[in-house]
Order: structure tokens, then sequence, then C-alpha cells
């Protein structure tokens, strides 16, 4: 395979609406700290407060965003790459030349049914459709 003549086409990541969730805890967590510092008398309690909105912070903003930046599709002249995960542990790639055939589903991805392998499901893509389209294209070309 010529890596040289291969071209990026597109590096799509997940729709930013899967950032909403996560958002709304960590202004839950920073609320929940600004509301209640300095109105407990104990220190153990202050020492809770604290841990608490950290662990909201960590557990529900810090590893769903991690997520939603380690995850990317890339499309290239010669293959498709999918790849998810906490650091990007799951990665998947296609050849164009393997595509059989490209399904649009109501919900919004794509499914890839590829030549002697499991189908690759493409879900919360921007712009689902021209993407779609563009791959259909490739693999129609070869």
């Amino acid at each position: 395979m010529n890596f040289l003549a291969e071209t990026r086409l597109a590096k799509l990541r997940p729709r930013g609406s899967r950032l909403f969730w996560p958002n709304l805890a960590l202004f839950l967590a920073t609320f929940l700290l600004g509301f209640f510092t300095d109105r407990f008398t104990e220190q153990w309690q202050n020492i809770v407060l604290w841990s608490a909105t950290a662990a909201i912070a960590f557990f529900f903003w810090l590893i769903p965003l991690l997520r939603y930046l380690a995850s990317y599709v890339e499309v290239t002249s010669n293959r498709v790459i999918s790849r998810s995960g906490l650091m990007g542990q799951n990665r998947r790639e296609v050849s164009i030349h393997s595509i059989r055939a490209v399904e649009l589903s109501a919900a919004r991805s794509i499914t890839l049914y590829v030549d002697g392998e499991d189908a690759l499901i493409l879900e919360g893509l921007p712009k689902h459709k021209l993407v779609a389209a563009e791959i259909e294209r490739l693999s129609a070309s070869k």
C-alpha cells in the first residue's frame, strides 16, 4: 500500500451535543461548591464537600470530555479509520475497496458492510448524510 498516494478527505469528531450532560454535571459541581462553601462549621464537612464536587467533576465531566476528544472518524482516499475509547484504545481500519454497502439509518448512524468482517457502525457524526454519500462514492469507484 502506497501511503504517499493516500489523501485525508475528512477527520470528524462526534457531535458537540454529546458534551451537554457532562457540562451540566460540571455546572452542578461548581454550583454546589460555591453555594455550600463556608456554610459548614466542621472541617470534615468542608473536606467532604470539596471531595464530592471533585469526584463529580472528575467522573462526570473530565472522563467524558477525554472520551470525546479521543474519538474520531477519519476518511481517506484508501480507508476509513474509526477510533474511540477513553484513550483511543478501540481502533478499526476498513479499506475502501472492501466496503460492499453503505447504509444510513434514521438514528443518524452509518453502517459500513465490509467483505469478510463485521459491519462498522459510525454513530453521532455531523453531516452524516454527506459522509455516507462520500464513502459510498469512494467505494463505488474501486
